[in-house]
C-alpha cells in the first residue's frame, strides 16, 4: 500500500477529501433530506447519547476497526484512520464555524400541500444536486488513493468475501439498507438523499474513481 507512486500526494489528497466529505455531510444534514446510511445512524445515536457526531463516530468506528483488524488487516491504512475521525470532527468544525459566524441557516422545509413554494423546492433540489456531486467527487478521491477504507466500508467487503452466494454489490446495498433502517428506527432523518446513496453511491464513486486514478499514477 505504501509503495504506491506519489505516496505523499495520495496522503494529502486523502486527508483533504475526507475533511470535505465531513463538510458535505454537515450541509446535507441541514438540508434535512437525509445523509449517507452510516451517518444517519450515527447522527441518531449521537442525539440519543447527547454526544457530538465526531465523538460518537470515533467510538463506533473504533469498535468496527477492532473487527476489521481481526478479520482483514489489508483493509487498514491512512485512509482508514482519516475516515474514522475526520468525517465526524469536520462536521463538528463546520458547525463550530457557523456558530461563531452567527449563522444558523436551515434550508426551507418543503410542504407539498397548499403551502407548497416552488422556489423553495428548486433551491433544495439545486443544493442537493451540488452537495451530492461534491460528496461523490471527494469520496471518489478518498477511494482512489487506495490507502485503506473506513471500517464501515471494510466490513461490507469482509462480509462479501466470507460468502459466495451474493455479489459485493448486493451485499453493499443490503449493508447500507440495514443501517438506513436502523437509523430510521433510532429517529434519524431518512430521506431522498439516503435512498439515493443506498442504490447509486457505489457505482457513481467507482465511475468517478477510474478517471481520478489517472492523475495518481
Amino acid at each position: 500500500m505504501y509503495q504506491k507512486p506519489h505516496i505523499i500526494r495520495r496522503i494529502v489528497l486523502c486527508f483533504f477529501s475526507v475533511c470535505m466529505m465531513g463538510f458535505c455531510v454537515y450541509w446535507l444534514d441541514r438540508l434535512a433530506w437525509g445523509t449517507d446510511p452510516c451517518t444517519v445512524t450515527n447522527l441518531a445515536l449521537a442525539a440519543k447519547f447527547g454526544l457530538s457526531l465526531g465523538n460518537l463516530q470515533a467510538i463506533v468506528n473504533t469498535l468496527m476497526f477492532i473487527i476489521v483488524l481481526w478479520r482483514d488487516k489489508k483493509q487498514i491504512g491512512f485512509g482508514t484512520v482519516f475516515n474514522m475521525f475526520l468525517v465526524g470532527y469536520s462536521y463538528n468544525l463546520m458547525a463550530f464555524i457557523m456558530e461563531k459566524a452567527g449563522v444558523d441557516y436551515h434550508f426551507p422545509k418543503i410542504s407539498f400541500g397548499s403551502e407548497f413554494v416552488f422556489s423553495d423546492f428548486m433551491l433544495d433540489v439545486g443544493a442537493c444536486i451540488v452537495l451530492l456531486a461534491v460528496f461523490v467527487f471527494f469520496a471518489s478521491i478518498y477511494m482512489s488513493v487506495e490507502l485503506g477504507t473506513a471500517p464501515y466500508d471494510a466490513l461490507s467487503v469482509i462480509i462479501s468475501n466470507s460468502q459466495k452466494k451474493f455479489s459485493f454489490r448486493t451485499i453493499r446495498i443490503l449493508w447500507d439498507a440495514a443501517f438506513t433502517i436502523l437509523g430510521f428506527l433510532l429517529g434519524g432523518t431518512v430521506g431522498a438523499v439516503t435512498v439515493f446513496m443506498v442504490f447509486t453511491i457505489g457505482p457513481m464513486v467507482a465511475w468517478m474513481g477510474k478517471r481520478i486514478r489517472r492523475f495518481l499514477e
